[in-house]
């Protein structure tokens, strides 16, 4: 019984009653409009699913499952993770609790792959109360000490005594009686020093632990206390749970119309918000009522009414597990295709990739190419334009070699001219000067006929000066003639 209820205080957090929760649906209804396609959408329908998981979970499981479609789509894991924990809450209070930790599961894989210690520490918590009502105490203790350690790191207060009340309940269903009270205790005084009007599910659960020592007096007394603000915030969940335990203290004090009466009220109260789970547990006590008295036709009434729901429960979790796989087909199915279309546009991005670089490669050799050509006729041209100048060059040299052939036989031919010149022409008067000079050594030779040497000798050397001039002069002019 206590674990529903612990089940919502973890839920409820932010949530003073009907009222208040009522205006936050009521308001979060008007911004999802609002909201843009994509993410924030997502956000607001998960946000608007887990306010109606306390009022009404059918309505909780359309809004979440359309965010689960809507975060596939848009390939946002956060979303998909916080639509899967409000899953595993929905069917933790219908009482299908291999769905509800099946999504938990879900829910806590996605939640570790993003690092996210705190949707890890509400999904660990949660999934500490699946177990409790599946009796596998051993992950109850395991999964509560690991969400109650992440509480701690992150400071929640409120989170922890959480988690001190699903461990209560824990040492509870192992007799630890003295640990389970003191683990309540501590979570109504952080839910107290809070003003956290959760202080009453503390009080719950410390009924339970007085019922289970048969201390029916301050049961009751807890009880009692716990419906009064359940009814006070028609908070309907742990109103349905509350008076079904009461019932059931009832009966085993023998106090039969009072057990009756709590019942029946449970009962209507179950039926009318579709809670199949909590009647069916009702019929079952309804029933143990009836064989109190000795009405056994009563008894089999209820007896059978309580099967025929316990296998309408049944066939709907097998259509709830059938539909859920049918879902995570599509899902796969769609990620197979999404993956496929993926490669497809991976390959594609690569084809692009690979022709961009030919096209690149191909523009550079061009540019390349083209300077290289540009290079190769500007080249071509400077090296026609140096054979023109080595040709013109060449004939310039012929030329002077030409002309200087020419001066080269004509200075030659002055040579010529000069030799033969200076043999005919300056031949004679040296000469006559030297016949003279020899003849004026003569001892026979007058002094009046030297007189006529000396005259004779100036007249050679006249003669002489003068041939050298006349040669001079032609050799200026350049008109020494053969």
């Amino acid at each position: 019984m206590a674990r529903t209820l612990i089940f919502l205080v973890s839920l409820l957090t932010t949530i003073h009653g009907a009222v208040a929760q009522q205006q936050r649906i009521d308001s979060l209804l008007k911004a999802l409009p609002k909201a843009e396609a994509g993410k924030l959408h997502v956000d607001a329908l998960n946000r608007l699913a887990f306010a109606y998981t306390p009022v009404s979970v059918t309505e909780a499981e359309r809004l979440t499952k359309e965010s689960i479609q809507e975060a596939r789509e848009y390939n946002y894991e956060s979303g998909i993770a916080d639509a899967y924990r409000t899953l595993g809450v929905i069917y933790y209070v219908r009482g299908e609790y291999h769905l509800g930790a099946q999504y938990s599961y879900e829910a806590l894989n996605l939640y570790e792959k993003l690092k996210d210690k705190t949707g890890q520490a509400k999904v660990l918590n949660n999934l500490a109360l699946i177990y409790l009502e599946e009796k596998d105490f051993e992950k109850v203790k395991m999964f509560s000490e690991q969400s109650l350690a992440l509480k701690r790191m992150a400071g929640d207060s409120a989170g922890v005594a959480n988690s001190y009340l699903a461990l209560a309940e824990y040492h509870l269903n192992q007799k630890n009686f003295d640990r389970a009270m003191s683990l309540c205790e501590s979570a109504r005084t952080l839910y107290d020093r809070a003003h956290d009007w959760r202080g009453s599910y503390a009080s719950f659960q410390m009924g339970e632990i007085f019922h289970a020592q048969q201390n029916y007096t301050a049961a009751l007394e807890k009880y009692q206390s716990a419906l009064t603000d359940s009814q006070r915030t028609h908070d309907y969940v742990a109103t349905i749970m509350i008076s079904k335990k009461l019932g059931q203290l009832f009966l085993e004090t023998q106090q039969l119309d009072s057990a009756y009466s709590k019942l029946n009220y449970a009962k209507n109260l179950a039926r009318e918000k579709v809670s199949r789970h909590n009647e069916m547990q009702i019929d079952q006590l309804l029933a143990d009522y009836f064989t109190g008295i000795g009405r056994v036709d009563s008894a089999l009434y209820y007896t059978k009414t309580a099967m025929a729901i316990e296998r309408e429960i049944f066939n709907h979790q097998k259509s709830e597990q059938i539909a859920m796989l049918q879902m995570l087909y599509n899902f796969e199915k769609n990620d197979r295709e999404l993956e496929f279309q993926k490669k497809i546009v991976r390959r594609q991005y690569v084809a692009i990739i690979g022709v961009s670089l030919i096209l690149l490669l191909t523009t550079i050799f061009g540019v390349k190419f083209y300077k290289l050509n540009k290079n190769n006729l500007q080249a071509k041209e400077t090296l026609i334009k140096l054979n023109e100048d080595i040709h013109k060059m060449n004939e310039n040299l012929e030329a002077m070699v030409q002309e200087r052939t020419e001066k080269i036989k004509f200075q030659n031919q002055k040579l010529i001219e000069f030799t033969f010149f200076t043999a005919h022409e300056v031949r004679g008067p040296v000469a006559r000067i030297l016949g003279l000079i020899e003849l004026s050594k003569l001892d026979e030779i007058q002094a009046d006929e030297k007189i006529q040497i000396l005259k004779r000798l100036e007249e050679a050397g006249l003669e002489l000066d003068e041939v050298i001039r006349q040669i001079n002069r032609k050799m200026e002019k350049g008109q020494l003639k053969a």
